[in-house]
């Protein structure tokens, strides 16, 4: 718990992983640039002495928010297809399904941050950079590592590749709007490129 002090009186007290987690979906639904500080400061209620003096600036809040979520997302999905459970072409589907999932059964359109992060940032600091290539760089690891249950390891290092370019190519399409049929079929020749389908 971190304090926020208002005069008079006593110390207001906020958990800082809730208030991260409301910046961090700002930032995932909106980008950097459409994210206004007023937009953080109504989200999460708090000022923005208490936001820079908790989080720093609006940079430092959005690194914050990708780091978290390299920590709660991308971490989880290398722990799935690693160690998930199912064959390795079930945990490769499911995989390449969930930017169709969380769009067909949530109506989640805000695609993945870490792809958005790439597309929106990365390029334009280094920070963001760091994380986004770090992040890629463990779900590639992820899915060689699966692959290889089931091929080579020289094709197997390939074909991760080509699985990740597609997730991240549903992601970014689902954020668009997309015709979900339309994702299937790319999440299908995918697979069947794979030779499971």
């Amino acid at each position: 718990m971190s304090e926020v002090r208002s005069a008079p009186g006593r110390p207001r007290q906020f958990n800082e992983g809730d208030t991260l987690a409301k910046i961090m979906q700002l930032f995932w639904e909106h980008g950097y640039e459409a994210t206004g500080l007023s937009d953080i400061i109504k989200a999460t209620g708090l000022g923005k002495a208490s936001l820079y003096a908790t989080f720093g600036n609006k940079q430092s809040m959005y690194l914050r928010a990708l780091a978290a979520f390299e920590t709660q997302m991308i971490d989880a999905g290398v722990r799935t297809l690693r160690e998930g459970h199912g064959s390795a072409m079930d945990r490769i589907g499911a995989f390449l399904d969930a930017p169709i999932a969380a769009l067909r059964d949530a109506g989640d359109a805000r695609g993945c941050f870490l792809c958005n992060a790439s597309a929106d940032r990365a390029a334009l600091d280094p920070k963001t950079a760091e994380i986004v290539q770090r992040c890629y760089a463990k779900l590639g690891s992820a899915l060689e590592h699966t692959l290889a249950e089931i091929m080579p390891p020289a094709d197997a290092q390939r074909r991760a590749q080509m699985v990740l370019a597609v997730y991240s190519g549903l992601r970014v399409m689902a954020r668009s709007g997309m015709d979900i049929a339309a994702l299937g079929h790319a999440r299908d020749d995918a697979l069947r490129s794979l030779g499971t389908r």
